[in-house]
């Protein structure tokens, strides 16, 4: 336990692997890295594989849920009263309370059909997975995928 709070206040960088696009689990990550920039850390994010579909202006708010979560119906209600549907906006509010930057897989652009400039304003550039390891992995105290 000692060991285990020594790293959480001693880490200072972040790197997070988003595979999944679901509207759970994009607001997982979000709540994830808010956590992370109001705890002054450093977070990476490389968006790859179908979350990429979400990162587009027409789908970036739509609520799509993971079978777990559609099965109950007040989950979007909670959502919503928890202020955790917009997030665009969630995104951007990150953003701009700390350092974090959005990278968009470079391959899995090819493969879904997108360019960079299909997706939200917020993603800051695309990266290949190659790059993202060797320099924001690398370089990260922990490293969680999504």
């Amino acid at each position: 336990m000692l060991y285990a709070l020594c790293f959480v206040l001693t880490m200072k960088s972040l790197a997070v692997i988003v595979s999944n696009g679901s509207t759970n689990n994009l607001i997982q990550v979000l709540t994830v890295l808010m956590a992370a920039v109001h705890s002054d850390i450093k977070a990476r994010v490389l968006f790859r594989d179908e979350s990429l579909f979400r990162l587009t202006p027409a789908k970036i708010n739509a609520m799509e849920l993971s079978a777990a979560y559609a099965q109950d119906s007040a989950v979007q209600q909670r959502l919503k009263k928890l202020d955790l549907t917009d997030l665009q906006k969630l995104c951007r509010d990150i953003k701009a309370s700390g350092d974090v930057k959005y990278y968009a897989c470079s391959s899995s652009l090819a493969i879904c059909g997108l360019k960079k400039e299909d997706l939200i304003p917020e993603i800051d550039e695309v990266r290949g997975v190659p790059a993202f390891l060797l320099e924001d992995v690398a370089a990260a105290d922990k490293v969680l995928t999504f």
